[in-house]
């Protein structure tokens, strides 16, 4: 789909604008994030990352509270769920392009959609657990960014070769690298393994993913339930539109029956 990959574009070139336009500081608010992935320690980013913003909330023991952050943060869930996942997220476009290497494929299978549910322990554990443990202890830790985030590293190794400062030994010889590029070779003969198997963001957005306004719809009185969009969809969703839906509109193509539409789409009866 033409329009989600011009979107997924934008998005990264947006999120990452001050690569190309040094944005003054003071108009970048510590205190807002973009809705994808995306790592708020790289120099081009304009502004944070929803999963470091998540961390820093339960690493400082929930003491003070940014009401606009939230409300923002919740906003966002209201509204898209995990189709930003599908469109907005610049990590999902890296493992979009690298599905279309020409490679053997790896399917889903009762296997990947069990374990699928892998990123909500990540959620649970990496975001929430560990940093207000952490807290508790005396200590501030953002455990996925420190630990596990791949994206980090990626963001690295891109400033790099984008003002040539040439590559330095700690940034290969680096487990999260190696993170990296284990992510990297499974999505190449798997679909989006990141997304649906790690990233606590999608485990966060999929929670809201069925009350979603502009997430894909299932009209009931036009579905004959031919299972043709399960069988075109490459995520390990039981159902359009359930907690593993990115809403991709791969559904939608499949469907020849017109019972699928994105939330914003007028219905025809």
């Amino acid at each position: 789909m033409v329009t989600r990959r011009l979107a997924q574009i934008c998005s990264a070139i947006l999120y990452n604008c001050n690569l190309i336009s040094d944005i003054p500081a003071k108009y970048i608010n510590s205190e807002f994030c973009v809705p994808g992935l995306n790592c708020r320690y790289c120099p081009a980013s304009v502004a944070g990352c929803p999963l470091n913003f998540m961390q820093q909330l339960f690493a400082g023991g929930l003491s003070n509270l940014p009401v606009r952050v939230l409300c923002w943060l919740l906003l966002l869930a209201l509204a898209f769920g995990r189709l930003i996942c599908g469109w907005l997220c610049p990590f999902g476009l890296l493992q979009d392009l690298l599905d279309k290497i020409p490679a053997p494929k790896i399917p889903k299978n009762e296997w990947t959609h069990r374990l699928s549910y892998l990123k909500y322990i990540f959620l649970a554990v990496c975001i929430v657990a560990i940093p207000f443990g952490f807290y508790l202890g005396g200590q501030r830790v953002v455990a996925f960014c420190q630990y596990v985030c791949p994206n980090m590293p990626f963001s690295n190794f891109l400033m790099t070769l984008a003002t040539g400062s040439g590559i330095r030994p700690y940034m290969i010889f680096n487990y999260r690298f190696a993170i990296l590029i284990v992510v990297i070779v499974a999505a190449i003969v798997m679909f989006r393994p990141f997304c649906r198997f790690i990233c606590p963001l999608g485990a966060f957005y999929g929670l809201f993913n069925k009350i979603a306004l502009l997430s894909v719809k299932v009209d009931d009185a036009k579905c004959v339930h031919c299972n043709a969009c399960l069988r075109a969809c490459k995520m390990d969703i039981k159902k359009v539109g359930d907690h593993e839906c990115i809403s991709c509109g791969e559904c939608k193509n499949a469907c020849k029956f017109g019972a699928i539409h994105f939330g914003w789409e007028k219905t025809k009866k």
